[in-house]
């Protein structure tokens, strides 16, 4: 495939002795320490990831590893989710040739490359980060040096994580190019210029263009985003237009509410300790809270619940607010509790399961309160998942 300037760039790598050509795998590994695999993960016809070619380099650099016995990285840099690396590609390499080698003197690591066809050199020597994804600490030094030369954050995490992050951040362009067109096939119907509206957009770089919201916790709520998304959506249906991603954004965000209650009917606590109740926090708003809907299921199911929340004064509660909350949750004023400690105090015969819905208690009292070995859903994952002695549940 052509890319500009990489021509020329291999040139004058031959030229100077950088780069040396070769033609079989045998001649390459002895003169490195590390491969890096580039090859085409093709859609199966299913959606999932080819893996052949992978699986057929790594034949190649197990069998010339057999000759070379100093210690040597394998890292892909092809882009493959991390249940399939894991099912697919990694037994290939624990349990071949390589096997008594594996994780002693041979180690893997995902390397994601954040390129674009026809910027890939400027993208290369320009990245936001760079990422490295392995279990193997002894990995981590031959990228620092491999990349010693380019001016950005050196991040080493886990091969899952990595594997995420390289499909989330394309997920996301695909996802802005979606949402872009559907705003602009709205113009006509809203007698507006949609490429003005999404250069405004854009200026907003508190909100919009930032990193507000775009961390997992729980569903969004409020008076104001269900009811405009419903309203936009519904638009579109009156007037025809389809609206696919947006009118998908509803359905998703009631996903996570029904996960919720799945996993809390799974976790075999008929008590429950819910922390929050409004739909974020710094405010009593109770409309359309993901925190009401998922109480009221509970109760409907016929588990036990209280509830904590200092931000929720019944006595402070007014208009659609107060109509809100009795229509949904009549008998709040029997569910909340004034202390946290009475809500987590564990009850040896029925233990219960605190649910965190707002980060309106810091970790640190969460841990010193909860009794040891309690079972906490942390829905705004505002502890972390070994936080011992508590035993943490997520989405």
């Amino acid at each position: 495939m052509a890319e500009p300037g990489l021509d020329e760039l291999l040139g004058e790598g031959i030229r100077t002795g950088s780069v040396i050509p070769v033609s079989t795998t045998e001649e390459a590994i002895p003169h490195t320490d590390i491969a890096l695999i580039c090859v085409g993960t093709p859609s199966r016809t299913d959606g999932t990831c080819e893996t052949v070619q992978i699986q057929r380099v790594l034949e190649d650099v197990a069998a010339a590893l057999r000759g070379h016995p100093n210690p040597y990285v394998i890292a892909l840099r092809s882009t493959l989710p991390h249940p399939q690396l894991a099912a697919e590609v990694l037994p290939l390499l624990a349990s071949g040739p390589l096997a008594e080698r594996w994780e002693k003197d041979v180690f893997f690591a995902l390397n994601p490359e954040f390129l674009r066809e026809g910027n890939a050199i400027e993208d290369f020597l320009n990245p936001p980060y760079l990422v490295v994804g392995t279990d193997h600490a002894k990995a981590i030094p031959v990228f620092r040096e491999l990349y010693s030369g380019i001016d950005a954050p050196f991040v080493a995490v886990s091969p899952g994580t990595a594997s995420l992050l390289k499909y989330a951040c394309n997920s996301f362009h695909a996802m802005k190019v979606a949402f872009a067109n559907e705003i602009g096939a709205l113009e006509r119907v809203f007698h507006a210029d949609g490429g003005g509206v999404m250069d405004m957009l854009c200026e907003d770089r508190i909100l919009n263009i930032s990193p507000a919201y775009l961390r997992p916790g729980y569903a969004f709520g409020g008076s104001c985003l269900p009811k405009d998304l419903r309203a936009l959506t519904r638009t579109a249906v009156i007037h025809g237009i389809p609206t696919p991603l947006l009118s998908a954004v509803g359905p998703s965000n009631e996903s996570v509410i029904a996960r919720s209650v799945d996993l809390i009917g799974g976790a075999d606590r008929r008590r429950i300790g819910l922390i929050g109740l409004s739909f974020k926090s710094g405010t009593d708003d109770l409309r359309e809270s993901p925190l009401v809907e998922l109480a009221e299921r509970l109760l409907g199911k016929g588990f036990e619940i209280q509830i904590f929340d200092p931000e929720v004064r019944l006595e402070m509660l007014q208009g659609r607010n107060l109509r809100y909350v009795e229509e949904h949750i009549p008998h709040l004023v029997s569910l909340l509790v004034e202390d946290l400690e009475d809500l987590v105090t564990d009850d040896p015969s029925k233990p219960a399961l605190i649910v965190v819905g707002k980060a309106i208690v810091t970790a640190e009292r969460l841990i010193d309160l909860c009794p040891a070995g309690a079972r906490v859903l942390d829905l705004v994952r505002c502890l972390p998942v070994d936080a011992a002695p508590l035993e943490v549940l997520r989405l």
